[in-house]
């Protein structure tokens, strides 16, 4: 169960486009609850929930539907950690490509980027993980931010064909296409870049091996130290790993990590967790993502999540979404995420201490 979060200098792009058009970003942020200070460090992360506050609050004030293109004029390749860099220093666009979705983490943990090729073209996905809700205009201002990096990095070369987005096609489609500069299908499957497979495989005028290489180790570093600064991390995977087996006991998730019960409770607690609400957090998260899977029966999921018996499960599955786990599954099944069904989970979200955390 992986941290949902993004690189703070992110919101830095956004705070850019929004004081380029003469809105104040403080009161924004404060909304969504974001340090302004940590907007120029690499190194901090925000919470996914935070960030989705910010882009709503961005699209309230401005009114603008395309605001998320115009975000991607005022980003740096600096704000994307190593990773603008490395591709261009990569010696293919097809190795440049793979390259962002190798390290698409770096920008967002939100991300399940793919690589498809397609006769006569190859698409850069922007899928997100499983369970995880993005803004639809956060996607598309990353899509025009790597659709402008393309565009203004390799100006000899006719790479991008289109964009594909799943938004409906918006009254004046004209602009979106003016603000991308190439033509846009709406209504699309997936949320796209469509790049011409002739330019696959050239050699890139900025390649360097040598310092995409070395680009590649600074981003694999950074990756790891997130991932060992974050024991709320740590202590959900081996949660998860321990699950199935019964209750969860919170001394053998310490001894897992090499540590005593008292000093795992003293470092959640610098993180603002603890290990009863990382229990409780995962079990949630994992009950929804079983109850999805049909072939799984309530009473086999109850085990799975270590509960000893059914109306344990049942009792917490209602204390997180107001609904037993056999309705909420009905819900699902009959019309997706119904309006009740949504409103109980969103509230089940501001309960837990723990819905800014993933």
């Amino acid at each position: 169960m992986r941290r949902i979060d993004t690189i703070a200098t992110w919101a830095q792009v956004i705070v850019r486009a929004l004081e380029a058009e003469g809105i104040a970003s403080a009161p924004l942020l404060r909304e969504a609850g974001i340090d302004a200070h940590s907007l120029h460090d690499a190194n901090q992360r925000i919470a996914q929930a935070n960030m989705s506050l910010l882009w709503r609050a961005a699209l309230r004030v401005t009114g603008d539907q395309c605001f998320g293109l115009r975000v991607a004029r005022c980003g740096y390749p600096t704000d994307f950690h190593g990773l603008f860099f490395a591709m261009q220093s990569s010696y293919t666009l097809i190795e440049a490509l793979e390259r962002s979705v190798r390290f698409s983490s770096v920008i967002s943990t939100s991300a399940e980027m793919q690589v498809q090729r397609l006769p006569g073209v190859t698409r850069l996905i922007y899928g997100v993980a499983e369970g995880v809700e993005v803004e639809r205009i956060a996607t598309e201002a990353f899509i025009a931010c790597a659709v402008q990096f393309t565009q203004q990095t390799w100006r000899e070369l006719t790479v991008v064909k289109r964009v594909l987005l799943t938004r409906p096609a918006p009254a004046q489609p004209q602009h979106w296409e003016q603000l991308l500069g190439c033509p846009v299908q709406f209504d699309a499957a997936v949320n796209a870049i469509e790049y011409n497979n002739n330019a696959l495989l050239a050699p890139l005028r900025t390649g360097n091996s040598d310092v995409a290489r070395g680009l590649d180790t600074v981003m694999s570093e950074y990756l790891e130290r997130q991932r060992r600064s974050n024991l709320p991390e740590r202590v959900r995977s081996v949660i998860v790993r321990q699950l199935p087996f019964g209750e969860v006991q919170q001394s053998k998730v310490a001894d897992e990590l090499g540590m005593s019960v008292r000093n795992l409770h003293r470092h959640l607690n610098k993180h603002a967790s603890s290990f009863k609400e990382l229990l409780d957090e995962s079990r949630r998260q994992l009950a929804i993502t079983y109850l999805r899977q049909s072939h799984c029966s309530i009473n086999e999921i109850c085990y799975r999540l270590g509960f000893n018996e059914p109306s344990s499960f049942n009792r917490a599955f209602r204390r997180w979404t107001g609904c037993s786990p056999g309705q909420w599954r009905r819900d699902e099944a009959s019309q997706g995420v119904t309006p009740l069904t949504a409103q109980r989970l969103k509230a089940a979200m501001v309960m837990s201490p723990l819905a800014l955390a993933v």
